[in-house]
């Protein structure tokens, strides 16, 4: 019976390494997950505020109305403690982005 041949790769070091690189890996999707690249945050749902957002909602009062119900659920939910400081942001992103879904702002 032949003597099995082992790989450089098959010993302790290398499989460290490996171990290392794959603990890299996570650590840095962890930390674009939570700061994103050069400190902008990924949030796939992160409001852009320009300064025509309140001439463009006071244009449309149906994207007001909706905006008033939504933004103000959210605010209660947060005011009741059923969301926390760091979930508003997401829940009022949320909340933005489908009324203007909806009732697209007019410029």
């Amino acid at each position: 019976m032949a003597t099995p041949r082992h790989s450089a790769l098959d010993g302790p070091v290398p499989r460290l390494l490996a171990v290392g690189a794959a603990l890299l890996v996570i650590g840095a999707g962890v930390w674009i997950g939570r700061y994103g690249f050069a400190g902008v945050p990924m949030t796939p749902f992160a409001a852009v505020v320009d300064e025509n957002a309140a001439s463009a909602v006071a244009a449309n009062p149906e994207l007001a109305a909706c905006l008033t119900e939504r933004v103000g659920a959210v605010d209660r939910m947060r005011s009741d403690g059923v969301i926390g400081d760091g979930q508003y942001a997401t829940f009022r992103a949320r909340a933005v982005a489908y009324c203007e879904t909806q009732f697209p702002p007019q410029q």
